[in-house]
C-alpha cells in the first residue's frame, strides 16, 4: 500500500524572546565594529604602508581625510595611476597597490624614500641594526703564487778551452752536489800544457841557489805568470797549488762545483763528448732561498711594499709557515688578468721548497687609525650608486648615498663620506627595506606631480611653428635623408641573429647635403644638428648605438617637421617608448622597436603620423 509523505517540519518558533536576543546580537555586532574600526584599519596601514592623504575639500566644507587608492603594472611598475585601466605599454590589467602619501612626500620635512615600520613588522623581516666607529682599518691581502728557483743563485759551467769529457760525474738533470764536488773529468792538451809550464817554472825557480836574488826573482815571476794563466783557464786556487806541487801533469783534470746546488741543465753532453772553449756544460742551481712570485689583483697593489714581511702557505706542508720578505712589484700589469707580479725572497735552509710548488701568500697592509667604519653588508651597492639605511628615530629609516673605500678584514668597510661615527644603519633586511623605499618615492613622485594619470616620459611634441618652405631638390635632399634614416631605424628594429653595428655613412652623407649652401637656415640648422648626432653613432657598439639613436631620432624628428615635405613624401609615424624612453621615426603603424628589438619589439605607442601627401597630412 502507499505510504502517505510526511509532514515537513516547520521552523521552531522563538516568540519575543528569541527577537529581542537578535536585536541585542546585532547592537553588540556594531558596537563592537565601530570601537575596532580604526585600531584594526590603523594596523593594517602600517602593515601594509598605506597612509591617508588630505584631499582639499570644496570651499567652505571641513576636509576629511580619505585612502587614495593608487594602480600599477606587476610588469611594468613605474607605470602608476589614480584610476584602473590597462598598462599602456604591455596591456596588461594594472592592479591596486597599498599608496598614498608616505613619510618624505611633498610638505614633509623628512628625506625622500625615508619609511617607518612597525617594530612586530620589524621582527617579521629580521631587521638589524649596527652602529658607525670610528677605529682602525686592518687590512691583509691573500693572493696565490708559484715558488720558482732565483736567477742570481744559478751557476753556469763554462769551459774556457777545448778537450773531451773523460768521465761525466753529474749526468742526471736535479742531481744534488755540495761545493768542491766533482762534476766531471777533463782531457784537455792545452790544460795539460799549462800545467806542465808550471811545474818546469817551479822547478826552475826551487833550482836556484838562495843567494842569487835576482835570478830567483825572475823564477818566481815564471811561477806566478804560470799560475795565473791557470786560474784564467777555469782552475781554483787549490787546484793550482795541488798541480805545481806534482812532477807531472796529470792526464785530466777534474772540475769541481763551485756552489752548493743541483743540476739545473746538463746539456747535450755525455761522457766521451767533445767540448769547445766558451761552451756551457752544465748549469747549476742553489736553493737556500726560493722565489715565490705572487699574482695580486689590480686593486690591491697600492697596500704592498717592497721590504714587507709576508707569510706563505705552501700546499704540500700543511700548516706550516713560511716567512719572507717583498723583493720586488712589477712595474706593469697582466691586461688579461688585470693582476701584477710581486717577487718574494722565503729562506730555505732545509730545502723544502721546490721550484713550481703552489702557494698562497698573506701581505699585511699598515693599520689606518681614525677611520669611520660600517658593516659591509650594511652598503646596498647598485653598481652606479652605494645607499645605506639610516635609523633616524624609533621605526623610521633613510636611505642615504654613501662613497666607500676599502674594506678591512673584519668586514667593515670605509665611509668616505655619507655617514658619522654613533649612527646607526640597517645590517639585515635592508634589501626590503630598500625595496619598500623606492616604491615609497615612486609614489611621492606621482603624488606630487599631480596624480595626473601615468608616470612616464613624454614622447616629444609636435613643432609650434610652420614648417620651413622647401623647393623641391631640396625637398628631395631631406627626403634622401629621411630615407637612410629609415633603413637605420628599420636595421636596429629587426630581430637580428647578431649583434653587429649598423652603418651610418649614409645618412651622414645625406645629412651633409641638407647642411648646404643654398639651403634655408632653418632646414641647415636642423640637418646640421641631426648630422652631428649621427656621426656620434660611428665606432660604437650597437648597444651603444641604440643609446646614441635616441638623439638622433630627437633631432630627426625635428628636420621631417620642421620643413615642408616634398609631393611624393611618404607619410610617416612618430612612435615612442616609455621605457627606453625614447622616439623614433618609421614607415607603418605597427611597432618595431629599434631600442629592445630581441626583447620587446613590440613595446610602444604611435604618437602621431606626419608628413604624407594630401589628405595624409590634413
Amino acid at each position: 500500500m502507499t505510504q502517505a509523505p510526511k509532514a515537513s517540519k516547520r521552523p521552531k518558533s522563538h516568540g519575543v524572546g528569541g527577537l529581542l536576543v537578535f536585536l541585542f546580537g546585532a547592537a553588540a555586532g556594531v558596537a563592537a565594529g565601530v570601537y575596532w574600526h580604526q585600531p584594526i584599519s590603523r594596523q593594517v596601514r602600517e602593515w601594509t604602508g598605506a597612509k591617508t592623504v588630505e584631499v582639499p575639500a570644496p570651499t567652505g566644507s571641513a576636509s576629511a581625510p580619505v585612502e587614495k587608492q593608487l594602480w600599477t603594472c606587476g610588469m611594468h611598475p613605474q607605470v602608476i595611476q589614480d584610476h584602473p585601466g590597462d598598462c599602456p605599454i604591455c596591456h596588461m590589467k594594472l592592479t591596486p597597490m597599498d599608496s598614498g602619501a608616505s613619510a618624505g612626500g611633498a610638505g614633509s620635512s623628512e628625506a625622500a624614500g625615508t619609511i617607518t615600520i612597525d617594530g612586530a613588522v620589524q621582527q617579521n623581516m629580521a631587521l638589524r641594526t649596527a652602529q658607525v666607529v670610528e677605529g682602525v682599518l686592518a687590512r691583509s691581502v691573500r693572493a696565490p703564487g708559484t715558488v720558482v728557483e732565483p736567477e742570481p743563485g744559478s751557476v753556469d759551467i763554462t769551459l774556457r778551452v777545448m778537450g773531451w769529457i773523460q768521465t761525466l760525474y753529474a749526468n742526471t738533470d736535479g742531481m744534488a752536489v755540495k761545493k768542491g764536488d766533482p762534476l766531471f773529468d777533463l782531457y784537455s792538451p792545452d790544460l795539460r800544457l799549462a800545467i806542465e809550464e808550471l811545474i818546469a817554472a817551479r822547478k826552475s825557480r826551487d833550482a836556484i841557489a838562495e843567494g842569487d836574488t835576482t835570478v830567483r826573482s825572475m823564477g818566481e815571476s815564471l811561477v806566478t805568470a804560470a799560475e795565473a794563466r791557470l786560474e784564467v783557464l777555469g782552475l781554483t786556487r787549490e787546484q793550482i797549488a795541488d798541480f805545481g806541487s806534482m812532477e807531472r801533469a796529470p792526464a785530466t783534470v777534474t772540475i769541481l762545483s763551485p756552489v752548493n746546488g743541483h743540476v739545473l741543465d746538463k746539456a747535450e753532453v755525455f761522457t766521451g763528448s767533445a767540448v769547445e772553449a766558451g761552451q756551457r756544460v752544465l748549469r747549476l742551481g742553489q736553493r737556500e732561498v726560493m722565489w715565490l712570485d705572487a699574482r695580486v689583483p689590480e686593486r690591491f697593489v697600492g697596500a704592498i711594499e717592497t721590504g714587507r714581511k709576508v707569510v706563505a702557505r705552501v700546499d704540500a706542508y700543511a700548516g706550516r709557515l713560511f716567512e719572507g720578505e717583498v723583493l720586488f712589484v712589477h712595474p706593469h700589469l697582466d691586461e688579461m688578468t688585470r693582476t701584477a707580479l710581486v717577487r718574494l725572497a722565503l729562506p730555505n735552509p732545509d730545502l723544502l721548497l721546490r721550484r713550481g710548488m703552489y702557494a698562497s701568500v698573506e701581505f699585511s697592509a699598515e693599520p689606518r687609525p681614525g677611520v669611520v667604519l660600517a658593516p659591509r653588508e650594511a652598503i646596498i651597492d647598485s653598481g652606479e650608486s652605494r645607499v645605506a639605511f639610516v635609523v633616524t628615530e624609533a621605526g623610521k629609516f633613510e636611505p642615504r648615498k654613501v662613497e666607500v673605500g676599502l674594506t678591512g678584514d673584519d668586514g667593515m668597510v670605509e665611509i668616505v663620506s655619507g655617514l658619522s661615527a654613533g649612527e646607526r644603519v640597517v645590517s639585515s633586511g635592508q634589501f626590503l627595506v630598500d625595496s619598500e623605499s623606492r616604491l615609497r618615492e615612486a609614489i611621492q613622485k606621482f603624488l606630487s606631480a599631480g596624480a595626473g594619470g601615468v608616470s612616464k616620459p613624454r614622447p616629444t611634441p609636435p613643432p609650434t611653428g610652420a614648417p620651413t618652405a622647401l623647393t623641391q631638390a631640396d625637398a628631395e635632399k631631406v627626403e634622401a635623408a629621411a630615407g637612410a634614416y629609415l633603413a637605420i631605424a628599420e636595421e636596429l628594429g629587426a630581430e637580428q641573429a647578431e649583434e653587429t653595428p649598423v652603418s651610418v655613412d649614409a645618412l651622414v652623407a645625406a645629412l651633409g647635403a641638407v647642411d648646404a649652401a643654398g639651403m634655408p637656415a632653418p632646414a641647415r640648422r636642423l640637418g646640421a644638428e641631426a648630422r652631428k648626432s649621427a656621426e656620434a653613432m660611428k665606432g660604437l657598439t650597437i648597444e651603444k648605438q641604440r643609446e646614441a639613436f635616441k638623439a638622433l631620432s630627437v633631432k630627426m624628428i625635428a628636420l621631417l617637421e620642421g620643413v615642408t615635405p616634398g609631393p611624393d613624401a611618404p607619410q610617416l609615424f612618430v612612435v615612442h617608448c616609455p621605457m627606453a624612453p625614447g622616439d623614433w621615426v618609421q614607415r607603418t603603424e605597427e611597432v618595431a622597436n629599434p631600442y629592445y628589438a630581441t626583447e620587446m619589439k613590440e613595446c610602444g605607442e604611435v604618437v602621431r603620423p606626419i608628413r604624407g601627401r594630401g589628405e595624409d597630412r590634413k
